[in-house]
This record gives C-alpha cells, sequence and structure tokens, in this order.
C-alpha cells in the first residue's frame, strides 16, 4: 500500500471535496470524495502527472478529464477517518471498471487557483 499525505484543498462544501496530495517522493495525486463509509470519508485518488495538475488548478481541464488520464496509472481508494493531519493509506481497487460511478460529472472546473508551486500549502478544514 502506498500512503499519501495532504497538501492543498481544492474544493471544499460541508467537507474537503477534492484534496492534493503527495506521496514521500514527490508524486501528485488528487482525491475526490466519493462516499461516507462507515467512520470515515471515502476518496477515488489517482497520481497525476505535474503539468496536468498545473492545467487543473489553472481551470485549463476539468476534474473529471484528469482522473480518466490518470486511469493508465490506476485509481486507488483512501478512507479519511481521523482528518488530513496524518496519512493517508491508498488501497488498489478490485474493480477499477466498477469505479467509474465514482467519476465527477463533466464540467468541474477550478478557477483562482495558482497552477505552480508558489502555493503554499494547508488544510482549510478537516474530514466531514
Amino acid at each position: 500500500m502506498r500512503a499519501i499525505r495532504h497538501t492543498d484543498t481544492l474544493a471544499y462544501c460541508d467537507g474537503v471535496q477534492v484534496f492534493e496530495g503527495r506521496d514521500s517522493i514527490g508524486g501528485r495525486y488528487v482525491g475526490v470524495w466519493v462516499e461516507a463509509a462507515v467512520d470515515a470519508d471515502r476518496y477515488l485518488v489517482a497520481g497525476v502527472a505535474p503539468e496536468r495538475l498545473r492545467e487543473f488548478r489553472g481551470g485549463g481541464v476539468d476534474l473529471r478529464t484528469l482522473l480518466l488520464d490518470a486511469r493508465g496509472g490506476g485509481w486507488l481508494l483512501a478512507d479519511v477517518t481521523d482528518g488530513f493531519e496524518g496519512p493517508m493509506m491508498l488501497r488498489p481497487i478490485d474493480n477499477p471498471a466498477g469505479c467509474s460511478r465514482f467519476l465527477p460529472d463533466e464540467g468541474f472546473f477550478l478557477h483562482d487557483l495558482r497552477g505552480d508551486d508558489s502555493v503554499v500549502p494547508g488544510v482549510h478544514g478537516g474530514g466531514r
């Protein structure tokens, strides 16, 4: 299993909806809330290329496209039980085809977020 740490909240509405994370060697990930599980919030997580993440943060690509592009590297699930302060363990998805139901609709764009590393990461809220 891989572990990542939350580095920035990209969308928040009654809880973290979309977040950015990094692994111990600097790999970048995007997680999107998919459902409330027993005592946890479940997120669909995908590793993303830095260039594509910059495009998403700058409003040049929508969230669905970003996640579909990352599908080749495998989608993962994370259950967040105690907020985003500690590492999140990522687990592979048994049936990746069944996860298409977790994908957001087309047209979810971010605006007003800088797409470079000068953004100061921080937690903008906790779990649900």
